[in-house]
């Protein structure tokens, strides 16, 4: 049964009949579909197999007997290269095999001892408290590893292969790289029912420390569940619990890798009638099939619709954007547009999703298996492809991003909102990247697992960042002022704004100081730090004059930014609007950013530039997209630029088809 302590048991038997998984209220209450799995992979030989099952059933016939009592050999001693692991009822059992094959070993012994702290009952020691290796000691580790990847689990065995101060490297068969293996903890809860919540609490009031590993010649029965062994000497003649005797035998691949060192009788073989009793009312009716298929269709539907819901990232969005709206004297006039037009590009994905919906439902509604859904399978991978286009220039546009502040800790709590943003943007076209080929569950799940999340490389704190905070001109002069001040900051541990603001770097640029007076002209800047550290300032900024033959514009000082010119009045339209940023040497993204549009947007507008001959097609797009496009509207055959995309590879854009379509009516 369960190994539960009569201390736990005395709180949990007021709620449950048996200690048994079946009797558990949820279960009592909505009863499992029972599934009963026939199939065996551990074993092929027929006649092993029947005998497992006499022993399972508690069964046995007298042939059965003289089947498993022709392999007891009591006096069997292998030798080390045979690699038998031995299978016992009790710990002091396999204690005293381990510990004289330990013994054997000629390499020097090892002894890690515990850490124990608070109230630990040395019954309840989860590993030895004073844990005895050697080099080339069979070992198993008995807790799960904590680490991604899991390199271990419990009950995996290996091979002592070196030992040093606090770390032990474990090599396990099959594999080519040792494990290295450090201490882990075990608490000990105390679980105290309050009547007024109707909930258990938890008391923490010990910790027992210790490397994850015992010696493995021989173990328990109990901790060999989920195991498979070749070669197996089992001595299971006194077994206590239900179930033990089949449990050890069905551990090994076949009767002849099998070695008894004890009978195995009735008496052993005793099951609990809670279990039988258990057993023979269920059955596999065709209505529990039908329940169960309809609960995996169910189950399908749910995740998918997830797969296809981006609530987190719009409130990842909408936080950015929230927070730098309340902090935006903090940050570079790039700042709020940039997040601005993410928090558009997420609302629109987030819209075209809610639209998507009904047409999910739809397909998802046809009675059949979703994974099995041939109309639902292709309309998964183009809507797929959709979303992870769309997410990949959101992720993009985060690692791009503009916005800086010389405050650090408004740096640091904008960071980290970046940085969930990203993550969940990550994660997402990870996930559904599992539909790019042909979705199933199965698929679904290893994409879970696989996930590595992204280093993110920007940073908007002005001491870190990669971006320039440049407002005016002058951009290579701002960059030698601010190298200067983050030098300045790193040498003497001052904050950015101690010394000289994004702000200050700006105005510097745009009146070019020349003494110390003008520079005290200049927005945070005074007498005193003009002092500390004018000098180093004056002397970049004297520099960069005399090269370019600038001279002081401090005397503009008093010009109010917001003041219009005569011709403020006229507006440049939309379009020419990007092309003059394209012109200006901007990308596409850039412009997306700064004009707060869609980069489909910028495309259009470029469009129609490219059929005035004043943008060239060889700097948007590459030759061989080129050649395909044109290949096929050279056939003059289509109806719809629709039927034109289709007959292209998926990776050509609709904008794409139209950009060489405006260039070769220029050429002709």
């Amino acid at each position: 049964p369960p190994v539960i302590k009569d201390e736990e048991w005395q709180i949990l038997s007021a709620c449950y009949k048996s200690p048994y998984f079946f009797n558990s209220q949820v279960i009592e209450n909505q009863p499992l579909v029972y599934v009963e799995l026939n199939k065996i992979y551990r074993q092929s030989d027929v006649t092993f197999i029947n005998v497992l099952n006499q022993v399972r059933n508690n069964e046995m016939d007298n042939a059965g007997f003289d089947l498993l009592h022709s392999r007891y050999q009591p006096t069997f001693k292998p030798s080390k290269e045979e690699n038998y692991i031995t299978l016992t009822t009790h710990n002091n059992k396999a204690d005293a095999i381990n510990f004289s094959a330990l013994n054997e070993l000629k390499e020097t012994e090892k002894i890690f001892k515990a850490l124990i702290e608070g109230e630990f009952n040395e019954r309840a020691y989860p590993a030895e408290d004073q844990l005895r290796l050697k080099v080339g000691a069979q070992v198993m580790f008995i807790k799960n590893d904590t680490e991604k990847p899991r390199r271990y689990y419990n009950g995996k065995i290996g091979v002592v292969k070196k030992i040093d101060n606090d770390k032990v490297l474990v090599l396990c068969n099959g594999e080519a790289v040792s494990i290295e293996v450090k201490k882990e903890t075990w608490r000990n809860i105390r679980y105290i029912p309050d009547k007024a919540t109707n909930k258990i609490a938890e008391e923490e009031i010990g910790s027992f420390i210790q490397f994850p590993l015992r010696l493995a010649w021989a173990i328990t029965i109990h901790k060999s569940q989920g195991l498979t062994f070749e070669k197996a000497i089992i001595d299971a003649g006194n077994a206590f619990a239900s179930g033990q005797v089949y449990v050890a035998l069905s551990r090994c691949t076949s009767l002849e890798g099998i070695v008894l060192h004890s009978r195995i009788n009735n008496h052993s073989l005793h099951s609990d009638s809670r279990i039988t009793s258990f057993s023979k009312t269920q059955k596999t009716s065709g209505a529990q099939l039908d329940i169960l298929y309809k609960a995996r269709c169910q189950f399908q539907k749910e995740e998918i619709i997830k797969l296809f819901d981006f609530t987190d990232e719009l409130n990842h969005s909408k936080e950015l954007l929230s927070f730098i709206t309340a902090h935006q004297t903090s940050f570079n006039k790039e700042a709020i547009p940039f997040v601005e037009v993410i928090c558009q590009w997420q609302t629109s994905i987030d819209d075209i999703a809610k639209k998507f919906l009904p047409q999910l439902n739809s397909l998802m509604n046809q009675g059949e298996l979703p994974e099995k859904n041939e109309s639902l399978q292709l309309r998964l991978s183009a809507a797929g492809k959709h979303f992870i286009d769309a997410l990949d220039e959101i992720k993009q546009g985060i690692n791009k991003c503009p916005a800086v502040t010389d405050s650090k800790t408004v740096a640091t709590d904008f960071n980290k909102l970046l940085l969930n943003f990203y993550n969940s943007i990550c994660l997402h076209i990870h996930l559904l990247s599992s539909c790019k080929k042909e979705f199933s569950m199965e698929n679904y799940r290893q994409q879970k697992r696989s996930f590595v999340k992204l280093p993110l490389a920007a940073n908007v704190y002005a001491g870190k960042s990669n971006q320039t905070k440049n407002e005016g001109p002058h951009s290579e002069l701002y960059n030698l002022l601010k190298q200067k001040r983050d030098e300045i900051c790193n040498e003497k541990n001052t904050p950015v704004y101690m010394v000289a603001n994004g702000n200050s770097l700006n105005e510097m640029c745009r009146y070019l100081p020349q003494t110390s007076n003008e520079l005290n002209q200049i927005a945070g800047f005074g007498p005193a730090k003009t002092k500390q550290y004018g000098g180093y300032f004056l002397s970049i900024i004297k520099s960069y004059c005399d090269e370019n033959n600038l001279l002081s514009n401090i005397s503009s000082r008093e010009i109010k930014a917001g003041k219009k010119s005569n011709n403020a009045n006229q507006k440049t339209d939309t379009k020419t609007a990007s092309f003059l940023l394209y012109k200006a040497g901007q990308s596409i993204h850039e412009i997306a950013l700064e004009r707060k549009i869609t980069t489909n947007t910028v495309e259009d507008h470029l469009l129609y530039f490219i059929g005035t001959g004043e943008v060239d097609i060889n700097k948007l797009l590459d030759e061989n997209k080129q050649q395909l496009i044109r290949a096929e509207l050279e056939k003059k055959a289509h109806t719809s630029l629709k039927e034109i995309k289709e007959n292209l590879p998926d990776d050509i854009s609709y904008n794409e088809i139209r950009m060489v379509n405006a260039s070769m009516k220029v050429l002709t």
